[in-house]
């Protein structure tokens, strides 16, 4: 007789994270960043952000948007500025990943794995 209970499927809290994660920042360098982000949806600015990164610090921000396309302007110490258009879903491949390395600031689409 077939049972009418449910399974729950378990989730590393990294698996979980990565399902849900729409921004992620990584700081790849020996010094601590101030990084100043906003996110449009259709020319309407619709987050803002700051981060203080120490040296090789990163952080994430899960469930912050809808699914769809954002123009993505973030700020290096107020003064090395990059924007990128950027499409957002709970595939991994599609959140925002700022990058600081060499003194600069990058936005691409999917979280690259950090090197070891």
């Amino acid at each position: 007789m077939p049972s009418s209970s449910r399974t729950l499927l378990s989730a590393t809290s990294e698996e979980w994270r990565l399902a849900h994660e729409d921004l992620h920042i990584r700081n790849a360098t020996d010094t601590k960043h101030d990084v100043h982000i906003e996110i449009y949806d259709d020319g309407e600015c619709c987050h803002t952000a700051h981060y203080q990164l120490l040296s090789g610090q990163s952080g994430c921000s899960v469930n912050l948007l809808r699914n769809g396309c954002y123009t993505v302007k973030a700020v290096l110490d107020g003064q090395r500025e990059s924007v990128a258009a950027v499409t957002v879903s709970d595939e991994p491949e599609q959140t925002i990943f700022i990058h600081i390395q060499d003194n600069r600031i990058t936005i691409e689409q999917g979280v690259v794995p950090s090197r070891p």
